[in-house]
């Protein structure tokens, strides 16, 4: 036995992997971005404004979870844990509409970013070896737990103050998943190069 210790690099994200999860990671960001900047320059929101928004962006959240774990290129057994935070996290945006007061907001909120949290966490503890992009959600999984949890003492808090707690929290979303979706734009093109020489190559 040489007593050398052998370092295995982590797998990295494919060309295929990153073009499959490129939209729905870019566009869970942009809506993640719109809900932060109206939490920041609305500011004479008040319980409707706050109710239907949240609603909304739990919703579109919740869609575009679904379309990132439904690509082809994502394992078969990360399906089922992810899309049953993304559907609760669906179920709770329309859930929101019918509750009764803004304290009701922040609670089925913080049920929604919990669910999703948990499941974006599981997937990353089990599955980013066989899917690399499930890196990513160790941060999303993190900031949504953590993100519930500040929301379980949201009881009292008016509709303004509501507001700016969920969109201190998708701010940080907001700059993750853009910033992974461009990253996932890089790695969509460095193939490309490589492509474009593969019939040189074969010419020499």
């Amino acid at each position: 036995m040489s007593g050398r210790i052998e370092i295995v690099p982590a797998p990295k994200t494919t060309p295929v992997q990153a073009s499959d999860v490129f939209r729905p990671v870019f566009l869970r960001g942009l809506a993640a971005l719109a809900y932060a900047l109206m939490s920041i320059f609305w500011i004479g929101a008040d319980e409707k404004v706050v109710t239907y928004s949240t609603a909304a962006f739990l919703v579109v959240t919740g869609v575009f979870m679904w379309q990132y774990v439904s690509v082809e290129s994502a394992p078969e057994k990360s399906r089922a844990p992810y899309a049953l935070g993304a559907g609760l996290m669906l179920m709770a945006g329309i859930a929101t509409v019918f509750v009764s007061s803004i304290t009701w907001v922040g609670y089925v909120a913080a049920f929604a970013f919990l669910a999703a949290g948990i499941a974006e966490l599981v997937v990353f503890a089990k599955l980013r070896e066989a899917f690399p992009p499930f890196r990513n959600q160790l941060v999303t999984g993190a900031v949504g737990v953590i993100l519930a949890i500040s929301l379980c003492f949201s009881g009292g808090l008016d509709a303004h103050a509501l507001f700016g707690l969920i969109g201190g929290g998708t701010i940080v979303l907001a700059v993750f998943a853009l910033i992974a979706a461009f990253g996932h734009r890089h790695e969509m093109k460095a193939a490309a190069p490589a492509t474009t020489n593969t019939p040189d190559q074969d010419n020499n």
